[in-house]
């Protein structure tokens, strides 16, 4: 009876065998034909292979060198043509090329903002430069220096910029001035353990080579003869910090705070009791300027001007309106952008409100789903560095996540209004509101914890 038994156990395994193998097969087969069946979406998967070759660049622990960046675009960029153009294994060609763009894009991002960096602690020391930013906290104001002058650092090249706290508010800096204070420098702070926040990583992307903080009161001086004259980008920030001045000026107290956030992106002036409120309440995002901002100020300035057309028959029965209000909304986004600050999370709204607003003026529909990818491509591509920061990441995470929804469930939700009262319509509403809610939280959960 053993052989018997040993027999009927090996036919049962090989027919085990035989189901799993069949049904990996039957899976393998599903994949395939969904894959083939999205193959007008494939293009959204750029960005993705765009930022793993960022995140490789980031998980290597020592620099690598310029050279590779550029030799491995140069390798498999010809190589992705040919494929493409030959229509064999373009596919697994054009994700290695991406993949190589990412890391060359993150490799000369780093090497272009590399600047010299203080390399020990300096007490009492006279800093003269350059106001290149002014940021207004609760308590006093941090001041970014691209210094000219540094004591005891005579011999050795200067940081590109500095940043300093002063001991009270000075209402009166504006980015582009010069002035001179005493203060006590630092080399930026390195995590307070693994895996806590890279402040190191950001102030070298940031090209700031020292933080510290005042040791008296900072006085104007005269520019040097050779400084150069002050770029768009003092006159950006001065334009920010004038605004937020006079907001906090009409508005005092954490009411001018909160508003200056929304409109210039200055939140480090919100009391940090409010700020935390803001969070228990889960409404933080409301002070991060992005897309929500950016589709108020576009939907805005694009129906005041079309309805401003309109009662003007002459110009409404003759010209487009409909795209002049667009290429104005347009414009006025732009400088929306540039007075909040272009953070990550703005940018990537002002590239999705660009593509819709663009797409009215070549008459064409917007695809939410291009248009998120297209936005991740351009600011992985502009500055890689923000592939390893939350603010990229939950944004990106939230938005991408509330499209798929919305698109799958697309046929659905129509059904639900069809026929709709008002009591029904309202009730959807609400429900959509909590399922927002629920699919950015769940979304961007990874990333929180």
């Amino acid at each position: 009876m053993q052989p018997a038994q040993e027999g009927w156990d090996a036919v049962e395994g090989g027919m085990a065998t035989t189901a799993i193998v069949g049904k990996l097969r039957d899976g393998w087969r599903w994949l395939a034909a969904n894959f083939i069946a999205e193959r007008e979406r494939w293009a959204l998967w750029l960005p993705v292979f765009v930022g793993v070759g960022v995140g490789i660049y980031f998980w290597l622990t020592a620099e690598p060198p310029l050279w590779l960046g550029a030799l491995s675009v140069a390798l498999t960029m010809p190589a992705a043509v040919v494929a493409y153009l030959r229509q064999h294994g373009a596919m697994p060609a054009l994700a290695v090329a991406a993949v190589a763009l990412g890391f060359a894009a993150a490799s000369f991002q780093a090497w272009w903002v590399a600047a010299p960096i203080l390399a020990h602690k300096l007490t009492a020391v006279v800093v003269e430069g350059r106001v290149g930013a002014v940021d207004p906290q609760p308590e006093g104001t941090r001041v970014v220096l691209e210094p000219h002058h540094i004591d005891r650092l005579d011999g050795a090249p200067l940081p590109a910029r500095v940043r300093v706290k002063l001991r009270r508010d000075e209402p009166s800096l504006l980015p582009g001035e010069w002035i001179k204070l005493r203060a006590t420098l630092l080399p930026p702070p390195a995590p307070a353990m693994p895996g806590a926040y890279d402040f190191q990583r950001r102030a070298y992307f940031d090209r700031l080579g020292a933080v510290g903080y005042a040791l008296g009161a900072p006085e104007k001086v005269t520019p040097p003869a050779d400084a150069s004259v002050s770029l768009w980008r003092h006159w950006v920030e001065a334009m920010r910090a004038a605004v937020t001045e006079r907001i906090r000026a009409a508005l005092p107290g954490p009411t001018g705070a909160i508003a200056a956030a929304l409109v210039t992106g200055q939140t480090h002036a919100i009391p940090p009791a409010d700020a935390g409120a803001f969070r228990d309440a889960g409404l933080a995002h409301i002070l991060v300027i992005a897309g929500l901002h950016m589709g108020m100020v576009a939907a805005v300035v694009f129906f005041a001007v079309r309805a401003g057309l309109a009662l003007i028959p002459r110009i409404a029965l003759r010209y487009p309106t409909k795209k002049w209000a667009a290429a104005a909304a347009l414009a006025v986004t732009f400088l929306y952008l540039l007075l909040s600050g272009a953070t990550v999370s703005s940018r990537r709204a002002f590239v999705m409100t660009g593509l819709a607003l663009l797409a009215v003026l070549v008459d064409r529909l917007s695809l939410s789903a291009r248009a998120i990818a297209y936005a991740a491509l351009v600011i992985l591509l502009l500055t890689p560095e923000a592939a390893a920061g939350p603010s990229f990441q939950m944004s990106f995470a939230a938005v991408a996540g509330l499209i798929a929804f919305y698109e799958a469930m697309r046929g659905r939700i129509g059904q639900w209004h069809a026929g709709a009262g008002p009591v029904r319509r309202f009730v959807l509403y609400l429900l959509g509101i909590a399922f927002t809610t629920v699919i950015s939280t769940l979304a961007t959960m990874p990333f929180t914890i």
